[in-house]
């Protein structure tokens, strides 16, 4: 990678940020009212997509870089879990790299799943046989990519960029197992979003901390998956989540479970970067309240 490059990309982004904030952020105001259907009430923000954005612009809380960080976040697995669980949840990385093109790709004679760690998008499911001069463009190209900057997501900002390759999770049936996200709000479990076949055909549904489905959440068109599906070890994922998200207001805890085993996935703190409308506003307002009181 080109590091002289990315010094000066993440510059850009800097001052990007610095004049938008002078100018009270007319883009991102804009965008918001055509993707929500409502104006960004920065100073006094009720619904849950308005909080999410006053996050990006306003909370510099240092944990979320780290927990932002598909690598770094292994570590505040270990701290706050233990390293028993970690063990347990953490998905084996078969290597790492700040510039891909030193991974040994002809080697590889097995499936993986290649992830940038600064940015969400940025994963791609690779087979057996793939050119490894492939796999090293594609390298590239992601850490030549800053993500996020322009919606003002800070916490990806300046996280340092690499290359990670992590084992298959495949279920007892050999697909890839469903996806659960869980919001949290206070410390608490009060969403969960199910994702089935996210790479092919992809359903999903919402639900509550009871597992009743919740209407008028972000379906984005996407077809509803029903019934709602059984939830292996649901009350210690709901546990797992919750621990992990204690130190925010609201964060996003991503697990897989399939048979005994669970893993984690991912913690996301600006979901949808709050332009992902809710087909009901109820509902995004009802979350909203659930942060709690944000002091403009």
């Amino acid at each position: 990678m080109d590091l002289t490059y990315s010094k000066i990309q993440n510059l850009r982004d800097y001052f990007f940020n610095i004049r938008q904030r002078a100018l009270n952020y007319p883009s991102l105001h804009k965008l918001f009212l055509k993707k929500n259907g409502y104006a960004l009430d920065l100073k006094n923000p009720i619904t849950h997509n308005q909080k999410i954005n006053y996050k990006k612009l306003f909370d510099r809380d240092p944990l979320i870089p780290i927990t932002s960080d598909k690598y770094l976040v292994r570590d505040y697995i270990r701290k706050v879990l233990g390293d028993e669980v970690a063990d347990e949840i953490l998905i084996p990385i078969f290597g790492f790299s700040s510039t891909g093109q030193d991974l040994p790709f002809e080697d590889w004679d097995f499936e993986f799943f290649m992830k940038a760690n600064h940015f969400s998008g940025g994963n791609m499911l690779v087979s057996p046989g793939v050119d490894p001069q492939f796999l090293r463009t594609i390298c590239k190209k992601w850490l030549t990519t800053s993500y996020g900057q322009a919606l003002h997501e800070w916490g990806y900002r300046d996280i340092h960029r690499r290359i990670i390759c992590e084992k298959v999770l495949r279920d007892e049936t050999g697909e890839i197992p469903n996806d659960y996200k869980f919001y949290c709000f206070q410390g608490k479990v009060e969403m969960i979003l199910i994702l089935k076949d996210r790479f092919t055909n992809q359903q999903k549904v919402f639900i509550d901390a009871e597992r009743n489905p919740i209407l008028g959440a972000q379906m984005s068109n996407i077809e509803t998956l029903n019934p709602v599906p059984e939830i292996p070890n649901y009350e210690r994922m709901v546990a797992l989540a919750e621990k992990l998200a204690q130190p925010f207001a609201h964060v996003r805890i991503d697990l897989y479970s399939f048979g005994k085993e669970i893993c984690f996935g991912e913690i996301t703190h600006y979901s949808g970067s709050g332009l992902n409308k809710f087909d009901d506003y109820q509902v995004d307002l009802e979350l909203g309240m659930k942060w709690g009181k944000i002091k403009a």
